[in-house]
């Protein structure tokens, strides 16, 4: 898997949980301290999130890191 498809998908699941979460964006931002311009940037596969970031927003949205990484089939 190449780091852009890892990027890719990180967004998907990050979307993915956002709205099961019911939450927008700027409320994940708000939340954990990062800047919209962050969140978006790894919705949109243009942003690499750090291990504190990945640990921060899984705590946000109630649920785990793995949950967060896990590309399922996708990865090869």
């Amino acid at each position: 898997m190449t780091g852009k498809e890892w990027l890719a998908y990180f967004g998907v699941n990050l979307i993915d949980l956002l709205e099961s979460a019911k939450m927008t964006q700027r409320d994940l931002a708000d939340a954990t301290g990062l800047s919209e311009a962050s969140i978006s940037g790894y919705i949109r596969g243009r942003k690499m999130p750090g291990v504190k970031a990945i640990i921060n927003i899984a705590d946000v949205l109630n649920c785990s890191v793995s949950e967060l990484v896990d590309f399922g089939d996708r990865i090869k």
